[in-house]
């Protein structure tokens, strides 16, 4: 395939002008969509226009979405260029050279460094970088950044540090290589708006940890152990969650800082592996959840009935496999508002000993004809002011609990254990997802207690993790008992 700047002689040299502007757009185009598949790319109807630009970029959703003007010229060398910058800078607009390769000018460069926030690079340096291969979030990233954040004069010896930075960006992390990671940090900071940089280099420095380096030792700018935004964490986990098991809890904690059950929802399907359940299990108090629906699953002939529970994600969903329950976990009540007939009601002596724990709020009864839903108003709750036992019993045999709100220990959160829906949903703020479980396995399914200590190791990780030791649910476990 023709090099860009081969594709580029060929349109300008057609004889049709429109075709040649229409064919030089086309080329560019795909050379600012290969350095960031994620770029809108809007063409105007100018070319090489004063102050019109050949392209508006646009990234991200939502209403106020960041942007930049690129301008295509013959050339970016003074004093044409030294024209644009003054008109033109206050957008901090890009300005490619479409000419061909070109000898660096230090007369420009040094007009450039007037006007720091613009971009004037070329369509072969362009080419160079996207063409690296992305191995990791990183190379991807500085190749994003590019377009987004790159600032300063592009051209000849800075264009082959930058190229030199994302080629080798990959391999010097996974080789913990000290100088070729602290040389790329350098570029980035030199070559890219500080915001574009900080973020690239927190990714990096999680990469560094990964791959078992110090987080002291890594060789940047920033402090270490620096939280990770939604958006880095939504670039960099696909790839984290991929490598071989990083068996630190205080490398996954450190890095969820702000994980949610959204961004996990992001992933839509990833199969269990260990590196996610640490993942969630680390950060269990910083996931959210309004609800949990369970399901009973057949063992298949490949099925371990012995095997540890286990977090995957199905059709953009948390689960969790706990023995043959299929927990689905979800951010909104109404995603399992529909289901009915699902789950068995019990009787009230079949709960009874099980619901000792908890302090009952509210409850409803069904029996043939006829529903009673009886609600607290004191803050003893029912257990205080209700004989349960008298009451189904004079509801008559065929009385059903459909469903029962209580109220978690040393708490003020309620949860509603819905047995006909075979469902638990977070009454009023949304809780944690280990918590919700438990209610349901206990509960719902009133499974055994290997199944709950099963439960209780496995999201702990072997009691390295503090959530049973949680004042909210330590005496809902029976753990301090």
């Amino acid at each position: 395939m023709q090099n860009v700047n081969s594709q580029i002689q060929n349109a300008l040299h057609q004889s049709s002008p429109e075709a040649a502007i229409r064919d030089v757009k086309h080329v560019m185009a795909r050379e600012l969509q290969a350095l960031d598949p994620k770029t809108e790319i809007k063409s105007t109807d100018y070319f090489n226009h004063t102050f019109v630009p050949d392209f508006v970029l646009t990234w991200g959703s939502g209403g106020e979405r960041p942007t930049r003007d690129v301008y295509l010229r013959f050339t970016i060398d003074s004093p044409l260029i030294q024209r644009d910058l003054l008109s033109l800078h206050e957008e901090s607009p890009a300005f490619i050279s479409i000419a061909g390769p070109s000898s660096p000018s230090g007369q420009t460069e040094t007009i450039a460094a007037e006007y720091d926030d613009c971009l004037l690079s070329s369509a072969t340096t362009l080419e160079n970088i996207s063409s690296e291969t992305s191995r990791t979030p990183v190379t991807q990233m500085l190749k994003s950044a590019l377009l987004q954040g790159g600032k300063g004069y592009l051209v000849g010896e800075s264009a082959n540090n930058v190229e030199r930075a994302v080629s080798r960006a990959d391999s010097s992390l996974t080789a913990l290589n000290t100088a070729e990671v602290d040389e790329t940090v350098r570029t980035m900071n030199h070559h890219f708006a500080r915001g574009f940089s900080a973020r690239i280099e927190r990714v990096m420095q999680v990469l560094w940890v990964s791959q078992g380096g110090e987080a002291n030792e890594f060789p940047g700018t920033l402090e270490s152990g620096t939280a990770l935004s939604s958006n880095e964490l939504v670039e960099i986990l696909p790839f984290l969650l991929s490598l071989e098991e990083i068996p630190s809890i205080d490398f996954w904690r450190n890095l969820g800082e702000n994980l949610t059950l959204g961004l996990l929802q992001n992933l839509e399907i990833w199969p269990t592996n260990s590196n996610l359940n640490l993942l969630v299990n680390a950060n269990l108090d910083r996931i959210k959840t309004k609800g949990v629906a369970l399901d009973r699953v057949e063992f298949d002939l490949f099925d371990d009935p012995e095997a540890p529970p286990y977090w995957h994600i199905q059709e953009s969903q948390l689960h969790m496999r706990c023995s043959e329950v299929d927990l689905r976990f979800v951010d909104d009540r109404r995603k399992t508002a529909h289901r009915s007939d699902i789950g068995r009601a019990p009787q009230w002596f079949e709960i009874e000993r099980r619901i000792d724990r908890y302090g009952i709020e509210g409850i409803e009864f069904a029996s043939p004809g006829s529903k009673t839903h009886i609600k607290s108003n004191t803050t003893d709750g029912l257990r205080g002011s209700t004989d349960m036992s008298a009451l189904s019993k004079a509801l008559g045999k065929m009385a059903r609990v459909i469903s029962v709100e209580l109220r978690l220990p040393n708490s003020r959160d309620n949860v509603e254990i819905d047995f006909d829906r075979s469902a638990v949903d977070a009454v009023g703020a949304a809780l944690s997802p280990h918590v919700l479980a438990y209610l349901g396995l206990d509960l719902l399914y009133q499974s055994p207690q290997g199944t709950l200590e099963d439960l209780s190791a496995f999201v702990t990780v072997g009691n390295s993790l503090p959530w049973w030791r949680d004042k909210k649910v330590e005496r809902m476990t029976g753990e301090s008992d």
